[in-house]
């Protein structure tokens, strides 16, 4: 919920071949870079086509432009995923990660900046910087079981780290709602009076809640 583009990077766990009962060597330098390249390339892959999917949509987006947005052809793309439902699966848990992170720590202090800024015009007009629940939660609505899952807990994660900050532990998921409806409703409006109306009463209304917590 942040116009910085989630500052923590992806980061890669490297298997030793030595722990395996097979293996009595180190592996190679060769093998290591491999493994390394093939990380941050599907880290790369993830972070261009995150951004693509919550700007343009998942479903119309075809693996040729998710491919091509991450500058990789469509060979390599299924060499990290084998399956464009697989992708969506990893993006949202990629992005929703990301979400998480910023609220690790969260204060009322903290919570309430990152809300006004949730609810303010940059984060509307810019899908591909922000939150990925407003952007993805209707694709994911039609996506697998599996899928479903992931995102319901990291969206439970989420619900959790806000009501450490709420009395009421039910805000928390009338704070998520009433933001990221919002927000999807003023992502369909022009960018008028009415829209900026629109986030100004929903900002007022979380803060009553805050508040009251």
């Amino acid at each position: 919920m942040n116009n910085d583009r989630y500052d923590n990077e992806g980061y890669a766990t490297l298997w030793a071949l030595s722990t395996l009962p097979f293996c009595t060597k180190e592996p190679s330098i060769h093998m290591r870079y491999s493994r390394e390249h093939k990380a941050n390339a599907r880290s790369k892959l993830l972070e261009t086509t995150g951004a693509l999917v919550k700007e343009k949509g998942f479903g119309t987006t075809g693996v040729d432009k998710l491919a091509a947005a991450a500058g990789v052809t469509s060979g390599a793309f299924y060499s990290h995923f084998g399956s464009k439902p697989q992708l969506l699966k990893a993006i949202v848990e990629n992005e929703m990660e990301r979400t998480l992170a910023l609220f690790a720590d969260a204060t009322p202090e903290s919570l309430q900046k990152a809300l006004k800024f949730y609810l303010g015009e940059t984060h509307v007009d810019n899908p591909a910087l922000g939150c990925p629940i407003p952007a993805l939660a209707a694709e994911v609505a039609r996506a697998d079981d599996d899928t479903k899952q992931t995102f319901e807990e990291l969206i439970l994660q989420l619900k959790e780290r806000m009501q450490s900050q709420l009395t009421n532990k039910d805000d928390a998921w009338a704070v998520i709602t009433q933001a990221v409806g919002t927000v999807a409703i003023a992502r369909a409006m022009t960018a008028g009076s009415a829209r900026k109306a629109l986030l100004k009463a929903s900002r007022a209304t979380i803060e009553k809640i805050l508040a009251d917590s």
